[in-house]
């Protein structure tokens, strides 16, 4: 007997494992089975049981129904119970694409580096064997562990290559500080450059590398792996390479994998700010190079206080360095895509019907979780050749799927299902409104009723992540990011003049405006799209009032915004007195300090919505130094981990 589900598509190797319940015949035990089956056919995201989420159903039945029995009135809830333990069990173990560890989550030592080099590791072997690229822009990197596993790989896999640009401060070798130390020793595909600075002053006994006298750091924390020159992992967020950052202080560290397609466009924009970086002659220095740059300014600053000074000789040896540029060579189709470039790669791989054929299939059904999954949703493929049949098994990719409303195109659009008028009144309202809050904010950008949309939604997601940056060549003028691909505006929403608080009929939020695409935009965008009573919460190790995160943050207080913020207990005093005269004034403001650790996380959160990075709320990130932050948007899950973080770090502080 065959088992059928309205709306659900069963993989042939699941009805044997099911055979007992496709025999029911109560409507009741008829209905919880077919819920049981919706439930765990979205394990993967789609809507098709395979046979591993068929056998989690049976499992859960015979847990319930004695052998020989029937599952009746008395045991559908027994039935239902055990379905829902083993799909969050399943759920649980997926691999996350998208994730964020805490030290305050404990065994940081051993998190920390495994998620570091699990990404790499990862790649690695995703590669087997073709070319791997490592691109690292640190601030700070004194973990020896780390630095010891990292060389430790380039010994042994003559595919990889590491390419490390760490700040100026990392150019002593002293104080554990390892990106000279991994410079010297000798390994071709490990290449050390330094961000150019002149921190020094004149001291008693001659030059003082001295903080506040930089030129501009490179703040930033993270690195992106690639294979054949295509984005595959990153990994960003509050955390320097230290022991001290993983034993002592409040940190985060992200790591993000291609799996996700919203992940894609940030991995590739991370890998661009690198090229530009790395590639800036002005700023990014071989560590021959800074050795004698070093010793320059020495000589330069000695002379300007009437003082000797000998050069020391540079004992390091010149490098080649020629211009990097990623080349992605990767023949890779995601057949879970409705995006123009992967269409047009499916198209020249199987031809256009079949691709046609693909397309409703992911449509009506949802993502494809295998290669075999794929043929036997689609048998088209089948009369493909034999040669045909193999490229596109060894070519397939299976992301996670569903297209982000939130900057398709119009032709992305009309794939996933809207009519081609309903696409560019989509594409309008995005232009004048910026990114969707969510999917059935359609039906008024689209004309269309919620019926209609109901029946598009699941190919759909209003995920949305931006990636913004800041950089400056040590005596020019600062810009929003080393890349060119990064300069420019972005759209950000308006400033509001009254309370808002959203409603049926209207959009929830003002027109958007065009805004210099600055680390600080994103924080603006957020923060205008409040509604009076909503909470915003902060975590933040550096603000000052004088900041234009501060100034959007004291208007959204003024509107009706609660706010919430924990802040590290030393630099942030004038900012914390401003808040607390707001608190004065009546507004809803709280605040958390904390003193046992160093709270140096660097994130802010708004329901659904979340930003992370290395910048603080300074105006010399913006102005000054090197940085980078990240707006996730509407990603509740996500968002979940941060706010349980915001509350651990609430719990451990004090009032000011």
């Amino acid at each position: 007997m065959t088992l059928t589900v309205p709306g659900l598509k069963l993989a042939a190797a699941s009805q044997l494992a099911l055979q007992p319940l496709a025999a029911l015949t109560d409507p009741v035990a008829r209905s919880a089975v077919e819920d049981a089956l919706r439930l765990a056919a979205a394990v993967d995201g789609d809507r098709v049981l395979d046979a591993f989420e068929a056998q989690a159903v049976r499992a859960a039945y015979d847990a319930v129904v004695p052998s020989g029995g029937v599952l009746d009135a008395a045991t559908t809830a027994a039935f239902t119970s055990a379905v829902s333990a083993r799909v969050a069990a399943l759920v649980a173990a997926r691999p996350r694409s998208t994730e964020v560890v805490f030290t305050s989550e404990g065994n940081a030592l051993v998190v920390f580096r495994q998620k570091i080099l699990g990404a790499i590791d990862d790649t690695i072997a995703r590669a087997s064997g073709r070319s791997v690229d490592v691109n690292m822009m640190l601030f700070a990197f004194t973990d020896k562990v780390l630095a010891d596993a990292i060389a430790d790989r380039c010994r042994r896999h003559t595919n990889l290559t590491v390419r490390l640009l760490t700040d100026w401060s990392q150019l002593p070798s002293s104080g554990a500080r390892q990106p000279a130390r991994l410079s010297q020793l000798g390994l071709p595909n490990l290449v050390v450059k330094f961000k150019k600075d002149n921190p020094y002053v004149w001291g008693a006994n001659g030059p003082d590398y001295n903080h506040g006298a930089t030129q501009g750091l490179n703040h930033h924390k993270g690195f992106v792996t690639l294979i054949d020159g295509r984005p595959e992992k990153m990994s960003a967020g509050s955390f320097n390479w230290s022991v001290g950052a993983m034993d002592g202080n409040y940190e985060n560290l992200m790591v993000l994998d291609r799996h996700d397609v919203d992940n894609r466009a940030l991995m590739a924009s991370y890998q661009k700010e690198f090229e530009g970086f790395w590639n800036e002659d002005r700023a990014a220095l071989t560590h021959a190079e800074a050795l004698r740059e070093r010793e320059r300014l020495y000589a330069e600053l000695a002379r300007a206080n009437n003082a000797s000074y000998t050069p020391n000789p540079v004992t390091v040896a010149d490098i080649p360095d020629p211009v990097y540029h990623a080349q992605p060579t990767s023949s890779a189709v995601d057949v879970n895509s409705f995006g123009d470039a992967e269409v047009a790669a499916l198209k020249a791989l199987i031809g256009a019907t079949r691709t046609t054929q693909v397309l409703k299939e992911l449509r009506d059904f949802g993502r494809f979780d295998s290669v075999d999954e794929l043929f036997e949703r689609v048998p088209a493929l089948a009369t493909l050749s034999a040669a045909k049949q193999a490229e596109l098994r060894a070519r397939a990719e299976l992301g996670e799927g569903a297209l982000s409303v939130n900057g398709a195109s119009v032709s992305e659009l009309d794939r996933a299902g809207f009519s081609k008028k309903q696409a560019e009144k989509i594409v309008a309202y995005l232009q004048s409104y910026g990114a969707i809050e969510n999917l059935d904010e359609l039906t008024q950008a689209a004309g269309l009723s919620s019926a209609r949309l109901a029946r598009i939604l699941p190919a759909l997601s209003s995920n949305e992540v931006t990636a913004l940056y800041s950089a400056r060549v040590p005596g020019a003028g600062a810009t929003t990011g080393w890349s060119a691909d990064h300069h420019g505006t972005m759209r950000v929403a308006s400033k509001p003049t009254a309370p808002t608080t959203g409603g049926p009929g209207a959009p929830a939020r003002p027109l958007a405006e065009q805004r210099a695409r600055d680390l600080a935009s994103g924080v603006a965008d957020l923060l205008r799209r409040a509604h009076a009573g909503e909470t915003f919460k902060l975590a933040m190790y550096g603000i000052s009032p004088g900041s234009p995160e501060f100034a959007e943050l004291q208007d959204a207080v003024n509107r009706g915004v609660k706010l919430r913020a924990v802040f590290y207990d030393q630099y942030n005093q004038p900012a914390i007195d401003a808040l607390k005269a707001l608190k004065a004034q009546g507004k809803d403001v709280e605040l958390r300090i904390i003193r046992s650790r160093v709270m140096h996380e660097k994130f802010g959160l708004i329901g659904d919505d979340v930003f992370n990075g290395s910048a603080n709320f300074s105006s010399s990130s913006i102005t000054k130094h090197t940085e980078d932050r990240f707006l996730f948007r509407n990603m509740p899950e996500l968002a979940r981990r941060f706010a349980d973080e915001f509350d651990r770090l609430w719990s451990r502080g004090a009032p000011p």
